[in-house]
């Protein structure tokens, strides 16, 4: 359980969106800020299972996030898919 001090004071989703996996499955993806922490997820089901990926940066007030480092996570975050089973 969090404490008081350790709760987020501020979130913010940025985005959301689904596209199309490997095999047809539905990936689908969630950008987010926390305080001062930028991520996301992706998720999907394949054969009765849940796969997830989570990305997670701190943006530090004296260092903010460089356009790179999110370009970075973003196509980490996008390349997320399953290999069909053979």
């Amino acid at each position: 359980m969090l404490t008081e001090e350790e709760s987020p004071k501020d979130a913010e989703v940025i985005g959301v969106a689904g596209r199309s996996g490997q095999g047809g499955q539905q990936i689908y993806e969630f950008e987010y800020k926390v305080d001062r922490t930028r991520g996301g997820s992706a998720a999907f089901v394949a054969p009765r299972k849940l796969y997830l990926l989570n990305t997670a940066h701190s943006d530090k007030l004296e260092s903010p996030i460089d356009a790179e480092t999110i370009a970075m996570l973003e196509e980490v975050l996008h390349s997320f898919n399953a290999v069909p089973l053979t």
